[in-house]
């Protein structure tokens, strides 16, 4: 019994041991196969085309930028994010940025965006010349990243506003003659707002204004504890928590609109004698002028103290609400109040009855 015992377990002894070794032997090529396929999976990201679509831009309005990723590898990219930036190139000032979601990449497989945004509010150095800007777009992944970048130029026209004063001039002249008062004071207004804004883009006097509030708040930071520096033609750096911000004043920023739209108001007022409009009008221009620097005020005092996180909530709400502020409070005196005196006193001399 012992002995057949003895004699089968020899017997099965070489086949056991053989699917032993066998089992060694699968697990040891699964293993390397399993490392070869993590190798192989960190595929090659390549940014092969970055296209500012129809630049030179030279009309503000829609641009496209086109970016394509590919994977030239010999394994698939598993992830990865792609971010786009524009920079102003003088200054580097960061103007826009994008980020899209790539995805997975198989090996020879090619992803192309499509960036739509508008040029109207980029920093330029002048009307005549434009700006020059850099984008560059950063493919992040698990063995990137790939980058490219690229210039091209924008030059803003303010054609377009011109037009809209010529329109909005013909239809104050049209009410005027039929004697529609409001619609005359209100049209002629804008259009009188759209010829002031199209003629300092004309002759560069935008930028020249936009230089001194860039100036005037970097030293204003400065005196109240924040160091600050100019930096032509339009921008200004100041400390932040993790490094230095740069602000570029753009037109929307430099209260040139503002000042337009109140003098407008005033010099179309029928209410005011030609003296007492340009005193109400050089009294408006310097508020204005004043609101704005210490609405840019609140903006790098917030930057400085709770970093480029916090500038969203400083510059679209707690700037523009100090703004509003100010300008509600300047329209009350100079225009809303003194027409409440004026319709108060005819209705008690009898003439609106």
């Amino acid at each position: 019994m012992n002995l057949r015992i003895i004699l089968i377990v020899a017997l099965l002894l070489p086949g056991l041991l053989g699917m032993a070794f066998a089992e060694d032997n699968v697990s040891f090529n699964l293993s390397n196969d399993s490392s070869q396929e993590v190798e192989l999976s960190a595929g090659k990201g390549t940014i092969t085309e970055l296209t500012p679509v129809g630049a030179p831009y030279t009309t503000e309005g829609p641009i496209q930028f086109r970016v394509t990723t590919a994977n030239t590898g010999s394994g698939n990219i598993p992830w990865g994010d792609l971010t786009m930036e524009i920079r102003y190139g003088p200054t580097n000032q960061l103007v826009e940025s994008v980020v899209y979601d790539v995805g997975q990449l198989r090996r020879g497989e090619s992803r192309t965006f499509l960036w739509n945004t508008t040029n109207v509010d980029f920093p330029y150095d002048s009307f005549q010349t434009g700006g020059s800007y850099i984008i560059t777009a950063t493919w992040n992944y698990p063995s990137g990243p790939a980058t490219r970048s690229t210039q091209f130029y924008s030059v803003p026209s303010p054609w377009f506003i011109v037009a809209l004063a010529g329109i909005l001039m013909s239809v104050a002249a049209i009410a005027h003659k039929k004697r529609w008062w409001l619609t005359f004071y209100l049209a002629g207004a804008v259009s009188f707002m759209a010829f002031i804004v199209s003629f300092f883009i004309i002759t560069g006097l935008d930028t020249w204004i936009m230089g001194i509030e860039a100036q005037n708040i970097a030293a204003l930071a400065t005196a109240f504890g924040i160091p600050s520096e100019f930096l032509p033609p339009n921008a200004f750096i100041f400390p932040d928590p993790t490094g230095w911000s740069i602000f570029g004043i753009g037109m929307e920023c430099s209260a040139i609109i503002e000042i337009g739209v109140l003098s407008g108001l005033l010099i179309l007022y029928p209410g005011y004698s030609w003296k007492r409009k340009t005193r109400y009008a050089a009294i408006g221009i310097g508020i204005t002028y004043g609101a704005n620097l210490i609405r840019m005020m609140s903006i790098v005092y917030l930057v400085n103290i709770f970093g480029k996180p916090a500038l969203y909530v400083a510059h679209a709400f707690v700037g523009k609400i100090i703004f509003f502020i100010f300008i509600i409070v300047l329209y009350w005196y100079l225009l809303t109040r003194p027409t409440l005196s004026i319709v108060r006193n005819n209705i008690k001399g009898g003439k609106f009855e």
